[in-house]
């Protein structure tokens, strides 16, 4: 069982009314991730049946500060953990475990390298690039983000502040919404756009399962081993529901 942990929360930022960037200082020494990984947070919250609500979120801060951290949370509807999460305060406490994941910088040798997210996966995109495992290989780094439209989650203008120095260059396309038919093929047809240029030693893969495994499937079919394509399904991922 995972040791659970504290965080106070010491700065609040709404980007939107439906985006909060968070800022939690550990109460029990450095916390132990890599720029990539993410924490599972225990709300408290009992849902029906018992259970209570724990989400993930990936820790979109460099690892180069062990006591601070930033997540940044879209509330959801009515989901209970989002919802929670915006109504945490500067003071509050926060119970969580973690890091968890591999979404995180390899020693594999790097030529060129593809980090792709969509959606809320950007998270995962801005804390790998800004984690120390990532700095030596900024210049042969290409990052697109696949977004429904600016202002669905963390704006271009604040990505592209964080990532600046962090890639060789950065790209951001809009796509249609989550469970659209046409989704799949615009983010096939991105990334032959990036392909035309170089097949990429290596891959960084997050966001709408639905959206990524297919981008996986064509990397491998364009000639990128599969073990070099890192993946992290935020949400529709298949193989967790096969797994099930």
């Amino acid at each position: 069982m995972a040791q659970p942990r504290i965080a106070r929360l010491v700065k609040a930022e709404a980007l939107s009314p439906a985006t909060r960037v968070l800022t939690f200082a550990t109460l029990e020494g450095a916390i132990d991730f890599a720029g990539g990984q993410y924490i599972i947070v225990n709300t408290g919250i009992k849902l029906v049946g018992g259970k209570i609500a724990k989400r993930a979120y990936s820790i979109l801060s460099s690892d180069e500060d062990r006591y601070t951290f930033q997540i940044a949370v879209r509330r959801i509807g009515e989901g209970p953990g989002s919802n929670y999460m915006h109504r945490l305060e500067v003071g509050d406490e926060l119970t969580f475990s973690g890091s968890w994941g591999k979404f995180v910088a390899t020693d594999e040798p790097i030529f060129r390298r593809l980090v792709l997210a969509t959606d809320t996966g950007i998270t995962a995109l801005l804390g790998l690039l800004q984690g120390l495992g990532s700095r030596l290989h900024a210049e042969t780094t290409s990052a697109h983000w696949l977004t429904q439209a600016d202002e669905y989650f963390l704006t271009t203008h604040t990505v592209r502040n964080l990532i600046s120095d962090r890639c060789r260059c950065f790209v951001t396309d809009t796509i249609s919404q989550v469970g659209d038919a046409t989704r799949i093929g615009q983010a096939l047809a991105k990334l032959e756009r990036a392909l035309e240029a170089t097949v990429p030693s290596t891959a960084f893969l997050a966001g709408d399962g639905a959206v990524v495994y297919p981008l996986r499937d064509r990397l491998i079919a364009a000639g990128l081993p599969k073990e070099n394509i890192h993946l992290e399904a935020f949400f529709n991922d298949p193989e967790r529901k096969t797994q099930s």
